[in-house]
């Protein structure tokens, strides 16, 4: 099926063309090894953060717990696309159903939206740490850092199933090619002509539900931390403040950056070519997750401590 009726309900499956440049240019062993590659990374680095934050009890501490959910977003985020990718790569399987579509776009914008949520609730870590050290292990407490990680999760996940449910609704008449190697929810809604208006409804004020709301956490908690670090008379103090939340600026920073790559490149380049649309996209879901875990353990001491107990104790056995 390559086109969908006029006026039509959403095709039965629809055919991935973002990759198709990459076969054209002779270039499908060297992108399919990179992609691989980094995938293994990606695997092996957010693995390795997730075992050891649980296995070791020293890192039972929020930042620490916070970070071990960031690298399980991170692998979801990978995994929910390379390995199509890669299968599109491989074995020219560009075709994807209906209802895998508009799971994988839920998923992955649920995923988008945890991310948020955990760097929010990171800042507001860093922000009791600097702000009020005293008060730390008081106010964020085991049980308060849970509470917060079901209410993120109950919140974004039931906020984001309205987005399958009206996509799914939308009137098709164009065809059923998604310029694009995954199910991007804005490529798939250019496929419709029929009336957008609850979709954009419900797409603007998810944006004040979600990221918004986040945002303002973590501009709130920077704002304090900086006039904190401000008010100390020593240099050295100031930097050592900073440098307790280097680590979340570095993966805060990545994490806008990759996402407003794809929106630039939407509003001010719209008849962008292939490779331009979809490569950048691809690799922020690599790139990420593969740098996050590189940065978290460079410059975090307590997890090099970590990995050195845990290397230690594989050798014991």
């Amino acid at each position: 099926m390559n086109v969908s009726e006029i006026f039509g309900q959403i095709p039965s499956e629809f055919i991935l063309t973002g990759l198709s440049w990459v076969s054209e240019q002779k270039l499908t062993a060297w992108c399919s090894l990179l992609f691989l590659l980094m995938y293994i990374v990606v695997i092996l680095g957010n693995c390795g953060i997730i075992i050891l934050v649980r296995a070791d009890r020293k890192l039972h501490e929020p930042m620490h717990v916070l970070t071990s959910l960031l690298a399980m977003l991170d692998l979801t985020v990978a995994s929910s696309v390379i390995p199509k990718v890669l299968a599109i790569l491989w074995y020219d399987s560009n075709t994807v159903s209906a209802g895998a579509c508009l799971t994988q776009m839920y998923i992955l914008y649920t995923m988008f939206g945890f991310e948020s949520s955990l760097f929010a609730l990171m800042s507001l870590d860093r922000y009791v740490a600097i702000c009020h050290p005293l008060r730390h292990n008081t106010v964020m407490s085991n049980s308060f850092i849970i509470k917060l990680i079901l209410f993120t999760v109950v919140r974004n996940s039931t906020l984001l199933v309205p987005m399958p449910i009206l996509t799914k609704a939308l009137t098709f008449c164009k065809n059923n090619l998604i310029a694009h190697s995954y199910c991007e929810f804005v490529e798939v809604i250019k496929l419709s002509c029929g009336d957008l208006t609850p979709l954009v409804i419900y797409m603007v004020s998810l944006i004040f539900l979600i990221p918004a709301s986040d945002n303002a956490i973590i501009i709130f908690s920077y704002i304090m931390i900086l006039k904190v670090v401000h008010s100390l008379k020593s240099s050295e103090a100031q930097w050592k403040a900073l440098n307790t939340c280097s680590s979340h600026a570095i993966m805060l920073s990545m994490f806008y950056f990759s996402a407003c790559i794809p929106l630039v490149i939407f509003l001010y380049f719209p008849d962008s070519p292939l490779p331009l649309k979809t490569l950048p996209e691809v690799l922020s879901c690599l790139l990420i997750p593969v740098i996050n875990p590189i940065v978290y353990g460079v410059r975090t001491k307590e997890i090099q401590e970590g990995f050195k107990r845990l290397y230690w104790k594989v050798l014991a056995f």
